[in-house]
């Protein structure tokens, strides 16, 4: 498979129904807006980009992120994530690569179709395709059956054209690749930390270091507010109340594993959100008393700006506002708030005294930085009179084998450098600290039969990589996309 299917497994069918099927299991819905234009949102070259399949889409990753989360990515998140452009992205990668098709003529017929799909063990019986399992999964589902057969017939075609474009490395190719895991080097070398270096704290420096900085150093914005606080602890809620609201919302209330949970297990939760549900229009009426100064605050708090104590929902409706603003009741665990802003203060830079504490340890990672690698350069200009340590001979892949001074992660990040580099001496820095060599032998090994097959499929694997890359490239100039607004 080519490198961005690798990385969007929504082109995989082995994932179409997986995520499908898992998806009538979870309450998600999108919240997109896009211009209506019969069902289309927008197109790709001469390919349709529908509506309902961004919503299946969409709600499919949804799930899949939710399950990763154990239940608990919500619309916010998403929001956060991009998912609705990651999806859109991914639909219109999807129509390229069909453009592609329809203008080579390459197909799925209904025959093909209907071998894969009952071929999926989601949809048999012992084995055998179960027509029943399939209408009640269709039945269940809140997309049409031909939604479903549609998105399932192109990634068909998609995987067909996939394999189609696949190519395989040339000789001289195979060679090259081959070569660079039969060189072995043996070097000669020093390890250097902070530790190998001295500094001093400059007082004048380090006031000159704050002053660079001093913008990153603020207080906190500040607010005084009035909270008027609505309980919920004393409503009454009757068991009706209680099966009407899991029946709407059950779909909330799912494991780590995304299923259902039933009502005895969650009805204590049930009872809190029907409690803060109901707590709403009383919350609305106490709001607007306060506002006209018919009811009292219940406390004053003095807060930095998204102090955990208030949601990050109030918060951000909080920072909208202006001093004696008075802000509607927004739910907090189980009870409402609402606020009037008594007072702002905004942030101001600190004082030097007032984060030296805080700045010094960066000043002293700086200056042990550029002392670390002023080290180095010496130990660079006089390597071959040093009597330092030398390598046994090195190779990409014997790195886990190796044991020279520093950890497997370490080994590794160094010797792909020191192999990708083209000079025979130098400085290779990893992590926190530095590496300088001096290459001081050569030669070539020779690699059994299962090694050297191994790497001709990687070669395949990053010349397939390579072409796909410049494949949607070219189709991003061949088919260009336009989402309706």
């Amino acid at each position: 498979m080519i490198s961005w299917m690798q990385k969007n497994n929504k082109f995989l069918i082995i994932t179409i129904w997986v995520a499908t099927i898992s998806f009538i299991f979870t309450g998600a819905t999108a919240g997109f807006s896009f211009g209506i234009r019969s069902n289309s949102i927008g197109k790709v070259g001469d390919i349709e980009l529908k509506r309902d399949i961004f919503s299946m889409d969409y709600n499919n990753l949804f799930n899949r992120y939710n399950q990763m989360m154990q239940g608990k990515f919500d619309k916010e998140q998403a929001k956060k994530m991009g998912l609705e452009q990651q999806v859109l992205n991914n639909m219109a990668t999807q129509a390229k690569i069909l453009n592609l098709a329809k203008d080579f003529g390459i197909i799925v017929t209904d025959k093909e179709a209907g071998e894969k799909l009952t071929a999926i063990p989601a949809f048999q019986t012992n084995g055998v395709f179960d027509r029943k399992v399939y209408d009640t999964f269709i039945q269940n589902s809140p997309f049409q059956q031909d939604t479903f057969e549609e998105s399932f017939k192109n990634q068909l075609i998609i995987e067909k054209t996939i394999k189609l474009l696949s190519v395989k490395g040339l000789n001289p190719e195979y060679n090259a690749f081959k070569l660079a895991f039969e060189i072995a080097d043996k070097i000669k070398y020093s390890i250097l930390s902070d530790k190998d270096v001295n500094v001093t704290i400059d007082e004048t420096k380090l006031k000159e270091f704050w002053e660079t900085r001093k913008e990153q150093y603020k207080t906190p914005k500040k607010y005084t507010l009035d909270i008027q606080w609505t309980d919920t602890k004393d409503i009454n809620v009757t068991q009706k109340e209680i099966n009407d609201f899991y029946t709407k919302n059950k779909f909330n209330y799912t494991d780590k594993d995304g299923k259902i949970l039933p009502l005895k297990d969650v009805k204590d939760f049930i009872i809190d959100d029907v409690k803060v549900k109901l707590a709403h229009k009383p919350a609305y009426k106490r709001y607007l008393e306060f506002k006209k100064g018919k009811l009292p605050k219940t406390e004053t708090v003095k807060l930095d700006i998204n102090d955990p104590r208030l949601s990050k929902e109030l918060w951000s409706e909080i920072t909208t506002h202006t001093a004696d603003d008075f802000i509607k009741p927004k739910a907090i665990k189980n009870r409402y708030a609402t606020v009037k802003i008594v007072s702002i203060v905004e942030p101001v830079t600190k004082k030097f005294q007032e984060v030296k504490e805080l700045i010094t340890p960066l000043y002293q990672k700086e200056v042990k930085k550029e002392a670390l690698s002023a080290l180095a350069e010496k130990k660079l200009s006089n390597i071959d009179n040093e009597d330092t340590n030398v390598s046994t001979f090195l190779t990409l892949d014997n790195v886990e084998a190796q044991n020279i001074g520093l950890n497997k992660q370490e080994t590794v990040g160094f010797i792909s450098k020191l192999f990708t580099s083209e000079q025979e001496k130098g400085i290779i820095p990893i992590g926190s600290k530095v590496i300088v060599y001096k290459i001081v032998e050569q030669k070539l090994i020779t690699l059994d039969n299962n090694r050297t097959n191994e790497l001709y499929k990687n070669t395949d694997k990053v010349k397939e990589q390579s072409l796909q890359t410049s494949l949607i490239k070219k189709l991003d100039k061949m088919y260009p996309t336009e989402f309706y607004k």
